[in-house]
């Protein structure tokens, strides 16, 4: 039986701007026999998101795809402070990166910041408002920890050649799938080699 985390798992934002780009990994991935997870095909009715979210963060390999949106989103960082929480991050992730007008410098480090910390701000008033406030206590931790790795995260897609993503992204993928088989066949292990 196929264990969850043998899997290559996709991080990323729905974004119409970058559907072709995500249809062409997955082409990529089924054409060289990577089994995969994505959410679309991998969250059934009824599953719990935040459980499958934690699942990527477990992940041996993740294509972490990160756009304007995806560091905007609460769901994405979440993932992110997963991936990041488990460690091994250069071994394990594969960063596709198009920041669009964020500047990949401090400068683009404070913009992301200056965002968290808005809405970290917001959360907070809300919960002097709310009568229920296990929601947005819940989603202020998760901002807390987003704020808490931010720095570790920025510095591995600042500092590691991500490549032009449309490079990476160009011919179903090759120039990742090259990329991401050298650490698959790297990792596997023959019974014959234990005699």
């Amino acid at each position: 039986m196929e264990k969850k985390l043998e899997k290559v798992y996709i991080s990323y934002k729905h974004d119409a701007n970058y559907k072709g780009a995500i249809d062409a990994i997955k082409r990529g991935l089924n054409a060289n026999g990577i089994i995969f997870s994505i959410d679309e095909n991998d969250i059934d009715y009824r599953d719990n998101i935040e459980e499958y979210e934690k699942e990527i963060g477990l992940a041996d390999k993740v294509i972490m795809f990160v756009t304007p949106a995806y560091l905007r989103s609460l769901d994405c960082m979440f993932e992110m402070v997963q991936i990041f929480r488990k460690g091994n991050v250069e071994e394990r992730v594969f960063p596709i990166v198009d920041l669009g007008e964020v500047p990949r410098n401090s400068n683009g480090l404070q913009s992301v910041k200056n965002y968290w910390d808005i809405e970290k701000q917001q959360k907070t008033d809300q919960i002097k408002t709310s009568m229920n406030s296990t929601n947005v206590l819940k989603e202020l931790r998760k901002i807390n920890n987003i704020l808490i790795i931010i720095d570790e995260f920025w510095e591995f897609i600042v500092h590691v050649n991500t490549c032009n993503y449309k490079d990476l992204v160009e011919n179903d993928a090759g120039l990742l799938m090259e990329k991401l088989k050298a650490t698959l066949r790297n990792e596997t292990v023959s019974v014959g080699e234990f005699t």
